[in-house]
């Protein structure tokens, strides 16, 4: 008859978390920023095609509530969240997640309010010029409690 025998593995990732080496963080940061101002002027040129992009399927959309129509700038605003911080304009990061926000309460109630996407489209445009500047941070107030009145319906 044979013998069973368990065998239970050391876990490696405690003996190596414990190990020193590595970059320190401060160094890492300051890499990570160097290589984030190489891609800037790409994030740049993608937020700027994204935003006409936009402009152009609202330009095409009626009048009346269009369930694909606002899916698309869903989509197309979504894919641009996280580029404003790369590209120096923080403020167009919330500007879109207040625009998805608003689209989000838009379909859930299967309306359509053109102007308040409007507003959040041009807000888009105005925050891609103004950088990090203090005023930013008032217009994307502005987009918030303009969503947030469509979140209460």
């Amino acid at each position: 008859m044979s013998a069973v025998r368990f065998v239970f593995p050391k876990p490696r990732l405690g003996k190596l978390l414990k190990l020193p080496g590595g970059l320190p963080v401060a160094e890492a940061v300051a890499r990570a920023k160097v290589n984030l101002e190489t891609i800037r002027p790409t994030c740049i040129a993608e937020l700027e095609t994204l935003l006409d992009l936009t402009e152009a399927r609202l330009q095409d959309m009626g009048e009346a509530y269009d369930d694909a129509g606002l899916a698309d700038l869903y989509g197309i605003a979504v894919r641009g969240i996280g580029g404003g911080e790369v590209s120096g304009v923080p403020a167009v990061d919330a500007a879109l997640t207040s625009l998805c926000d608003l689209l989000d309460h838009l379909r859930t109630a299967r309306r359509y309010d053109r102007s308040a996407i409007a507003v959040h489209v041009q807000a888009w445009r105005v925050l891609m010029g103004m950088g990090d500047q203090p005023g930013a941070s008032a217009v994307v107030d502005g987009l918030k409690q303009v969503s947030a009145r469509f979140a209460a319906a």
